[in-house]
């Protein structure tokens, strides 16, 4: 008797995240030096500076997930948020 199966062929085709190793549009060192500026605003509680810099990132097709301590491009590629001490990269 022929039992059809379904396979489970689908999860092959989603998509996984991209790597922050891969660089896009904006780079990644912009949008880490961007988030380090926006939590040294959050830090000091200027938060129309905080909010300034959330919505320059947003307009870029950047996502920041605050209580998940991460970001998201849309293109894909996901990073940790990082903190208001780390240093820049010059991007």
């Amino acid at each position: 008797r022929n039992r059809r199966d379904g396979g489970g062929r689908g999860d092959m085709m989603k998509e996984t995240p991209r790597s922050p190793s891969r660089d896009g549009d904006p780079s990644n060192n912009y949008i880490r030096d961007m988030l380090i500026d926006r939590e040294k605003a959050r830090i000091d509680r200027d938060w129309g500076e905080a909010d300034k810099i959330r919505d320059e990132l947003r307009r870029a097709g950047v996502e920041i997930y605050d209580r998940e301590r991460r970001w998201e491009a849309r293109d894909g590629r996901t990073g940790p948020r990082p903190n208001h001490d780390d240093r820049k990269r010059g991007g």
